[in-house]
Parts: structure tokens; C-alpha cells; sequence
């Protein structure tokens, strides 16, 4: 069916995959050609910013090269007037110039010449700091003619390295012209924006109109012929792609519906003259045949719930006598240990460096003691103490609870964070969420590796609460890609049997979870494991 011949009606067009296409597509296609105009209009409103920041830079470069060569001292001011007139001016981008001389060896300046009017010039001694720049420093300030400017300072070095500044250079660069040009190429791209969109969306509804639905109307016309009763109708489309594929699949349904007719036809014929009750009891037999049909696919729709309920059930059984299994057969032991502990503690011919290694060992027995307890609490959310904890005092802490283990086998960490990162965090779930993480990274690197913890501010972050994203990445192995799903489940283990609970990454999950950030794994097989988790910060003080 032609484009020209249909006649369109609103509401039913509205309805149609056409529109929905049209409407989907034309608000893609504008959204992204409306981001190409900002793009461009963005970038060339950067570029102009650039191009006359450059500008006043080789402007002032340009004077402390010629002062450099022909006057150091500062002796001919009129060759320096010439100079500048040549280069700045009202009537010119670069507006003034000003060239200060160093005083003595400290940070005075006086001020020499003024391409402008030298009584205009403001300055002060807070001027003289801008001596010690290593290279010129340009930034934009606002003029008192409400117009921006861009402001550079450029110090005058000698030839001989060693030797301090001679002066300084300040110059203005007026942007007017600039914003004169920029809003020029933003009127033009504006006038153009609205003819581009309207020729997108004419040739993308002569597009749609002429691939999808034409072909789709010639489909329903012919269905609606077969519906009458016309058994001869087939479609009229003749294409080689998918709708053709369907128009040619529909044409060959026809025929066979209208071969199935026809035995149909034949066969209702056969069938009246049987004995009426026969037509009942088939309806009978259908109806109690879909009644067990549906009979089983309830019980089979219950009979997932259950097993699936069954199988929670199991895995909470089991943690929690794993848990009471685990708290009463460590328990005994602990108070054992720390009871032996204050015997030796009690001594006093004890060595300084052996009673603070006791002070270690009697602290990590009293951690054990809490793991034990928050085991036992599970089933409840932890109360947390949150306080303020600095990231390079939480590692110096841990660093010396990983040093046995680490040099015992060959592993090396490696820390890069900011000096101001601080978390508002549980002091002992850090702890503990660390020594998992260490723990899993020493299994995971039998011949010794590497092991880097970095912290970033996270891009969740907001002026309202800050929050860091660390990285715990070490060299090990690495864990397949098919198991990366299933790692934060309770009791799964990669490990070989007796190394692992499976418990420590979902405890980690847990801990994290319990301070409102998100944890996740990253890892390539043979190529190492990162767990990047996010925590709240506080500001340092």
C-alpha cells in the first residue's frame, strides 16, 4: 500500500508501531543531535577561552623576552613604552600591560611602565608572591566594566640559571570580541538546530513508513480478507528481509488453512452423522483432562515453593548450628589462652618487646571473642560504633597483624590513599572485614604476590556525605567467571576442602552492607581478584 493513499487519523496513528517507532526514534535522534550542537557549541566556546589565554600569554612572554635581550636593568623605559603600545591597547584583545621591577633580593616590586595609564594600575605588596611562580599563571576575573578578562602574571628570569627574578609582567586580555564571536556561532548554530530536526524527522517517518508499515498494513489487509472469508487471499508483500521472511511464512499458512478448511469441511460433514452423545463425551473428557492438567500445575507450582522454602530452611539450620558448634568449642579455649596470657602478663622480668607483643596477642584473643559473639547475633543487626577512623592509622594498625603472616609467605602490600581520607566507621568491623579480605589474599597467592589497597572518593559522593571507594587487589589466582555470582553466598568456598568456611566474603558483604555502601569482586582467572567496596567518610580534622 502507497504512502500517498493512506489517510491518516490521529488517534489510530498514535496506536500504531509506527508512531512508537517514530516517537522513539525522534527523540533519540534529537536528544543526540541536540548533544552534538551543546558538544560543539561547548567546545568552541573552550577553545575561543583558550586560544586568547594563549594569546596573552605569548603576549606577556613576548616582553619578558625583549627585556631580557635588550634591558635587564630596567635602564631604557621608553624603548619598554614603545613595546607595549605595539602590543596592547583599548582597541586591541590585549587591553594593558603592566611591568613591575624587582626591589632588592625580597619580594617588593615597583611598577615601571603601564601600556595604560600608570596611575590606573592597581597593585600592592601582595604582588611581589607571584615572583616565585615557576611558569606564567593566567585566570579569569571580572572587570569593572561587568566584562571578563583573563589576568596573567609571568616572571622575568635572567638568561643565567641560578640568578633570581628580575620583574614581573601582568597583563589583561579583554574577552569581549571573544563572547562577540562565541555568541555569533551560537545564534547560527540555534537558526540551524530546528531545520536539521525537522529534516530528521521527515525522512525518518518516510523511512519507517516505507520499511515497517506499509509491508505491516499489507499484512493485515490480507488477514482481514481471510477473516471474511476469502480463503484465495495472500499477502502482497515481496521483500528478501525479515518481513518478506513473514509474508512469505503467513502466504504459506494461508494455504495450508485453507487446505485444513477443506478437510475441515469434509470431515464436520463425516462427523454429524454420529450418534450426538459422542460430541458430549468428548467435552467431558476435555474438561476433566484440563481439570487435572491444571491440578498438576498447581501442585507443581507449589511443590517449587516448598522446595525452595525447604532449602532457606536448610541452609539457616545449618548456619546457625555451625555458629553454636563454633562459639562453644572456640569459647573454652580463648578463656584458656587469656588466662595463661595474664599469668605471663604478670610477671615482671618480662622483656618490654614481649609484653607488647602479649598486649598484641591478649587484644586480637579479645577480638576473637567478639567474632565469637556477633556469630552468635546473626540473627539481629549488629549495633554499630561508628567514629571517626583515619585510613592511614586503621592500615599502620592492621600492618602489624598482617606482618607475620605476610613475610612467612612472600607477600608485599602496597598502599596508595589520600592523607585525608578518613571513614566513619566501626573500628572492629574494619578490622575484621580487612583480615577476611587479607586472609582470602594469602590463600589466593601460595608463591607470594602483591597486594595494593587504594581509596578514592567515590562518585557517590555528594556536598551532603562523603564516601570513599577502596580497592583490595591482590596477584593470586583469580576466580572463575562462571563462580563470580555464587561468591557472596553463605558457605561457598573456592577453596580446597579444610581451608575455607565460606563464610568470610558474605560476612564482609554483611559488614559493608551494615554501613550503607556496596561491595563487588572484579577478577580474571590467572590474573588476580580486586574487591572494590565503598564506605562513608567523615572530614579529617
Amino acid at each position: 500500500m502507497s504512502f500517498w493513499h493512506v489517510r491518516i487519523r490521529p488517534l489510530r496513528w498514535l496506536r500504531s508501531l509506527h508512531a512508537k517507532l517514530f516517537l522513539l526514534l525522534g527523540l533519540v535522534t534529537s536528544v543526540l543531535t541536540v548533544a552534538v550542537a551543546y558538544n560543539i557549541i561547548r567546545n568552541s566556546r573552550r577553545e575561543l577561552e583558550n586560544y586568547s589565554r594563549n594569546l596573552v600569554i605569548e603576549a606577556a612572554g613576548t616582553v619578558e623576552t625583549d627585556i631580557v635581550e635588550r634591558d635587564p636593568a630596567f635602564k631604557d623605559p621608553d624603548k619598554l613604552d614603545q613595546l607595549l603600545a605595539s602590543i596592547a591597547g583599548p582597541d586591541r584583545s590585549i587591553f594593558q600591560i603592566d611591568v613591575f621591577r624587582r626591589i632588592g633580593r625580597g619580594n617588593e616590586v615597583e611598577l615601571v611602565r603601564s601600556s595604560g595609564r600608570e596611575e590606573d594600575a592597581e597593585w600592592g605588596p601582595e604582588i611581589g608572591s607571584y615572583l616565585s611562580l615557576p611558569k606564567a599563571q593566567a585566570e579569569l576575573v571580572d572587570l569593572n566594566t561587568g566584562r571578563q578578562a583573563w589576568k596573567v602574571y609571568l616572571p622575568i628570569r635572567a638568561h643565567k640559571p641560578g640568578l633570581p627574578t628580575i620583574g614581573l609582567i601582568r597583563a589583561y586580555c579583554d574577552l569581549e570580541r571573544w563572547e562577540v564571536v562565541w555568541d555569533n556561532n551560537l545564534k547560527r548554530t540555534l537558526r540551524t538546530l530546528p531545520g536539521v530536526l525537522l529534516g530528521e524527522f521527515i525522512l525518518l517517518w518516510l523511512i519507517l513508513r516505507m520499511l515497517i508499515s506499509d509491508p505491516i498494513e499489507g499484512l493485515v489487509l490480507t488477514m482481514q480478507r481471510l477473516e471474511q472469508g476469502e480463503s484465495s487471499a495472500r499477502a502482497p508483500v515481496r521483500r528478501s528481509d525479515e518481513l518478506g521472511l513473514i509474508a512469505a511464512r503467513f502466504n504459506d499458512m494461508a494455504t495450508q488453512i485453507q487446505r485444513a478448511g477443506e478437510e475441515r469441511e469434509a470431515l464436520i460433514r463425516e462427523i454429524r452423522g454420529l450418534n450426538a452423545n459422542l460430541q458430549d463425551r468428548i467435552d467431558a473428557a476435555l474438561s476433566e483432562l484440563q481439570a487435572k492438567n491444571d491440578e498438576l500445575a498447581a501442585m507443581v507450582e507449589r511443590n517449587a515453593l516448598l522446595r525452595e522454602e525447604l532449602g532457606a530452611q536448610e541452609r539457616l539450620a545449618v548456619a546457625g548450628q555451625l555458629t553454636a558448634t563454633f562459639a562453644h568449642e572456640v569459647g573454652t579455649p580463648l578463656n584458656l589462652v587469656a588466662g595463661h596470657l595474664q599469668l605471663l602478663d604478670a610477671q615482671d622480668d618480662l622483656p618490654d618487646k614481649t609484653r607488647e607483643r602479649l598486649g598484641v596477642i591478649h587484644a586480637q584473643i579479645q577480638r576473637v571473642g567478639d567474632i565469637v559473639r556477633r556469630l552468635l547475633d546473626l540473627t539481629r543487626r549488629p549495633q554499630l560504633h561508628r567514629e571517626a577512623q583515619p585510613f592511614e592509622g586503621l592500615l599502620a594498625d592492621l600492618q602489624q597483624l598482617w606482618m607475620p603472616t605476610l613475610t612467612a609467605h612472600g607477600i608485599s602490600v602496597e598502599a596508595a590513599a589520600s592523607p585525608h581520607c578518613c571513614l566513619n566507621v566501626d573500628r572492629k568491623q574494619m578490622e575484621q572485614l580487612f583480615l577476611n579480605l587479607m586472609n582470602n589474599a594469602v590463600d589466593a597467592m601460595p608463591s607470594g604476590g602483591t597486594v595494593r589497597i587504594t581509596a578514592l572518593p567515590s562518585e557517590e559522593s555528594t556536598p551532603t556525605g562523603l564516601w570513599w571507594e577502596l580497592r583490595f587487589q591482590d596477584s593470586g589466582q583469580g576466580i572463575p567467571s562462571e563462580l563470580l555470582g555464587q561468591v557472596f553466598r553463605p558457605m561457598f568456598t573456592t577453596k580446597p576442602e579444610g581451608k575455607g568456611t565460606g563464610l568470610g566474603l558474605s560476612i564482609c558483604r554483611e559488614i559493608v552492607r551494615g554501613h550503607g555502601g556496596e561491595i563487588r569482586i572484579e577478577s580474571v582467572q590467572g590474573q588476580g581478584t580486586t574487591v572494590v567496596f565503598t564506605l562513608p567518610g567523615q572530614a579529617s580534622t
